[in-house]
């Protein structure tokens, strides 16, 4: 049975599909946004997250730690090494006050479905069912299609949320085994988008392309990030784009918002948009009505 890295299932989503939904995320992505609402879903193998607020330094995770990583720094100091942590886990039921947790777990296909099966006669009754998000599903492409078609066997209706950078033949693979595919489109421009994601977009424009030729439920979400992408000449691209694909998709703007900043922290790292306000419902509308001059369809997500 093929396994994965999930770290998350999330039960009774609106958002990601028609209907009441679970979403299961994958660990493991090739961008690095820097707006990453989950930055713990970057790296593709389990890893600590460490909560300082919760540490009284009471040092308990020491001497249980096997590979030295965890050392006292001296007067009740702790210090911490990553490049020696294995992430065995013996300081997460160490710590009495739960500064540390795992983040990650490998599950086999037939485990996360008997999780997601617990909510089967609620998806039916709602048209709802099982999405793959992440971190990216294309990052692990043999456990997600074999999960797209374990659930598509027991009559769940499926969807698959990307970033589209994967090699096109396994993108689109994946892609037809869900019923629904939501695909992020970030920015026009070939070198912003390097320096808003690490990674050039002729690839996912080019998949994008692929997938509206095969596949008949698409949906295309821009996250309208401030300062990044909601310029009206980067607005005004994208539409071009959308004008030029073998048929128009559906389109939803995603404003952006913070909710994830604090796990930046979790994972000893700064956050690239410090200071950056959450998109504001109006802008998202409004950029709405920007596409709707060039023939567009367009609605914006509420958070």
């Amino acid at each position: 049975m093929s396994s994965g890295v999930v770290f998350d299932i999330q039960r009774y989503s609106l958002q990601d599909g028609p209907g009441l939904r679970t979403l299961v995320f994958l660990k493991g992505c090739p961008l690095r946004c820097l707006w990453c609402s989950n930055p713990e879903s970057q790296r593709p193998e389990p890893q600590l997250l460490y909560e300082g607020d919760r540490c009284t330094l009471c040092l308990t995770c020491v001497p249980v730690c096997p590979s030295g990583s965890l050392t006292s720094a001296g007067k009740g100091a702790l210090s911490y090494d990553l490049t020696r942590c294995t992430c065995c886990g013996a300081c997460v039921q160490a710590c009495p006050n739960g500064a540390r947790r795992v983040c990650g777990e490998r599950m086999t296909v037939e485990r996360v479905l008997a999780v997601v099966l617990r909510d089967a006669p609620f998806y039916r009754r709602s048209g709802g069912g099982v999405t793959l998000g992440g971190g990216e599903p294309t990052g692990q492409p043999e456990f997600a299609r074999s999960l797209l078609e374990a659930c598509r066997r027991h009559d769940l209706d499926t969807a698959m949320e990307t970033c589209g950078y994967a090699e096109t033949r396994s993108f689109l693979s994946i892609a037809e085994a869900a019923d629904h595919v939501f695909f992020d489109v970030k920015h026009m421009d070939r070198a912003r988008h390097v320096e808003l994601t690490g990674v050039p977009n002729e690839l996912i424009l080019d998949n994008l392309r692929a997938l509206l030729h095969v596949h008949h439920d698409v949906t295309v979400r821009y996250p309208l990030v401030p300062g990044c992408n909601d310029s009206g000449d980067d607005l005004r691209a994208f539409a071009h784009y959308l004008l030029g694909l073998p048929r128009l998709p559906r389109v939803e703007m995603v404003p952006y918002h913070r909710f994830g900043e604090h796990k930046y922290r979790l994972l000893g790292r700064t956050y690239a948009l410090e200071g950056t306000p959450a998109c504001p419902e109006q802008d998202a509308a409004n950029a709405c009505v920007t596409l709707a001059q060039h023939g567009i369809g367009c609605s914006a997500l509420v958070h």
